[in-house]
């Protein structure tokens, strides 16, 4: 027997606000997972055939990764 339930954004937005900073963290871990692929694509198509080296796509990683810091920061008062 299956059962399906819907949830809008703003019901498991408000479940989420009851995680643990370490569930918010897991969380955030997996969307990574299931997005990287999509966010990977689009990043390449802005970029064109534009040559990247491995350092400036770590300077972008470690860039984003402070922002998405400061925002759980913000974010987990």
């Amino acid at each position: 027997m299956s059962t399906t339930t819907n949830f809008d954004l703003n019901s498991i937005k408000s479940v989420i606000l009851q995680f643990n900073r370490d569930e918010k963290i897991e969380l955030a871990k997996y969307l990574d997972k299931l997005t990287l692929t999509d966010r990977f694509e689009k990043l390449f198509d802005l970029l064109g055939e534009t040559p990247l080296t491995f350092e400036e796509i770590t300077d972008e990683v470690e860039r984003v990764r402070e922002e998405r810091i400061k925002y759980r920061t913000k974010n987990d008062r």
